[in-house]
């Protein structure tokens, strides 16, 4: 019906009532700020449609026009809210700029309506007017921001993406972030949850034949899928113990499965990844026949027919196919890598740690498998017993990659005390302190950074401070040293007593900075140790010479316990005939001697 047969003041009630059903629905829209300010200004909006229905309403062209042009504002409006009030949360974060893009259009257009609404209607509206100018004024010039910590959480996502960080460590940042940013749990069924409704606007964007959006979505996932969060550990297992059974009608001695014909791209020739069908029935590798089309070619790549369509679909049931043929040559090569541990025979050892590091490289659920498999804790007695030199430097490589950026992977070589054989590997060459300080370091991270729990655990070991010091002092890499020096200060604010340890072991310089700066029970504790420690005279020299000698002669004039302390530390230093000038210099002489 046209509309100028409809009554204007039917036109004004069906108005009014679209407004408040799209003013309350936007209310709901998950955690977006953009929704909730449009729907206030819908609210307002409502109070001036009910003020047109008490008043006459003036029944011009301009009025109508007005009218129907803020009807199809509103329904816009309101069609946005269908559109994103149920939407993933992962993807409203990813999206967080263009729908707030989307919010900002549609208020500002539904303001110029009004605008146009209000000039209309001068007369009638005249005991509102500056309420209406106010709202019309204020929604045409409206600006909206997506969350700034949303924001950052997804330029950082893009970033990785676009420098193809696709290893675990990142994964499990940006999920943690991800989930932080949009309220969910860093739960393994919560985000096993999240992943399905994300994996599903995928799938959306693909029967809209939206390919860009398709790939980006695509990429998200893969990523994302990586992180321990979203692996669900018992289905690790599961599907783990399923592929083996898989396997075992194969001879120990086979490592790998023939790919099958149709898992072989037409066009590249290789094992595909992502195998998509042609209306043909042709299967080829994604990216390789969007590269066949855009070069010009619109025929078939294996029967060289001429395509009248060149539309493709993803062949999921072929992809899972392909999967399940790499996870079995997964196990097999995780079978033969057992094996050659177990043979003793170490240049089979050192095949079989290339082979983890391989496997891991190709695929993070390896060092759930490899974990499952028990190869951790065959790799680490090795450590213990091997006195190969390549041997023991390729095993903490290879601890390293199972354990880096993957949580539970730590927690059971921390568990399993992994590092009873890794610290001792401090004091070995430095090729293999640089491989063990490394591991070490890695153990001790987690999302945040340092895991207080694991350097607690560490301090306790009596061996760790004396090879950490050896490492930083003596050792010929800067960066290992470097690397020591860092755990050593975290292991000194953790427990006091640790550099009592550093400096029984050679190191004194933390002892002299807490003896100058540290409050006074800890400068008192420091000196204790001082006094009790047994010392050559090149060791009573450096500790002068690094500048001990000022803040005892300070301690002297304090309390009974540090005046006694500090007067035989000082006694025990003027034995060293430099030490007695530095004591005069500093105007200690009638205190010392």
């Amino acid at each position: 019906m046209a509309l100028e047969l409809i009554p204007i003041g039917t036109i004004l009630a069906v108005l009014t009532n679209q407004v408040i059903k799209t003013a309350h629905a936007a209310k709901d829209v998950f955690e977006r700020e953009s929704f909730k300010v449009l729907s206030k200004h819908l609210f307002d909006i409502e109070l001036v449609l009910k003020e047109l229905q008490l008043q006459e309403l003036n029944d011009s062209q301009a009025a109508r026009l007005a009218l129907e042009s803020l009807e199809t504002d509103v329904k816009r409006a309101n069609n946005l809210v269908e559109k994103y009030k149920n939407r993933a949360r992962f993807y409203l974060l990813v999206k967080c700029r263009h729908i707030v893009k989307e919010v900002q259009d549609v208020t500002r257009d539904i303001g110029k309506s009004l605008a146009a609404l209000s000039l209309a209607n001068t007369e009638v509206l005249s005991g509102i007017s500056d309420q209406v100018n106010r709202l019309q004024n204020e929604m045409q010039r409206v600006e909206f921001e997506a969350s700034q910590s949303q924001l950052q959480v997804f330029d950082k996502l893009n970033q990785g993406l676009k420098d193809q960080k696709l290893n675990q460590d990142f994964a499990n940042d940006m999920l943690a972030e991800i989930a932080m940013a949009v309220g969910v749990p860093l739960e393994p069924s919560e985000i096993s949850k999240e992943l399905a409704d994300f994996r599903k606007e995928k799938e959306e964007a693909a029967s809209r034949k939206e390919r860009a959006e398709v790939f980006f979505l695509e990429q998200i996932i893969e990523l994302l899928s990586r992180a321990d969060a979203a692996r669900d550990y018992d289905e690790v297992k599961k599907q783990y113990k399923q592929r083996v059974q898989a396997i075992e009608r194969y001879d120990t001695s086979e490592e790998y499965i023939q790919p099958l014909k149709p898992f072989i791209c037409c066009i590249k020739g290789t094992v595909m990844v992502e195998p998509v069908s042609l209306c043909t029935g042709t299967t080829c590798e994604r990216a390789a026949i969007i590269d066949w089309f855009d070069s010009g070619k619109g025929t078939d790549p294996e029967t060289h027919e001429v395509l009248e369509d060149t539309s493709w679909r993803s062949n999921l049931p072929l992809r899972q196919s392909i999967e399940e043929w790499r996870e079995l040559n997964y196990c097999l090569k995780i079978r033969s890598s057992k094996a050659k541990l177990l043979s003793g025979v170490e240049t089979s050892m050192l095949d079989a740690l290339s082979q983890m590091q391989d496997l891991m490289r190709e695929n993070s659920i390896n060092k759930d498998w490899i974990m499952i498999e028990g190869l951790t804790d065959i790799i680490i007695s090795i450590l213990g017993n091997s006195h190969n030199r390549d041997v023991k430097r390729k095993i903490l490589i290879t601890l390293k990659d199972i354990v880096e950026g993957h949580a539970r992977n730590k927690e059971k070589v921390v568990e399993s005390q992994g590092w009873d054989h890794t610290v001792p590997c401090l004091g070995r060459d430095s090729s293999i302190s640089k491989a063990a300080i490394e591991l070490l370091y890695e153990l001790l991270q987690d999302r945040s950074g340092w895991n207080l729990s694991v350097c607690r655990k560490l301090s306790q070991q009596c061996s760790t401070i004396l090879f950490l010091v050896y490492t930083l002092l003596k050792g010929t890499v800067r960066e290992s040293a470097e690397i020591a020096e860092k755990i050593l200060m975290k292991l000194f604010d953790i427990d006091e007593e640790n550099i009592s340890c550093a400096a029984k072991s050679g190191w004194y310089k933390p002892l002299i900075d807490r003896i100058v700066h540290g409050p006074e029970a800890s400068r008192v504790s420091m000196v204790r140790t001082l006094v009790n420690m047994e010392l050559v005279d090149s060791n009573l020299k450096l500790l002068g010479e690094e500048g001990v000698i000022p803040p005892l002669l300070e301690m002297a004039s304090g309390n009974i316990e540090a005046k006694q302390l500090s007067l035989s530390a000082l006694a025990e230093l003027s034995s060293c005939n430099t030490n007695k000038e530095l004591v005069a210099a500093s105007g200690g002489v009638h205190l010392v001697f």
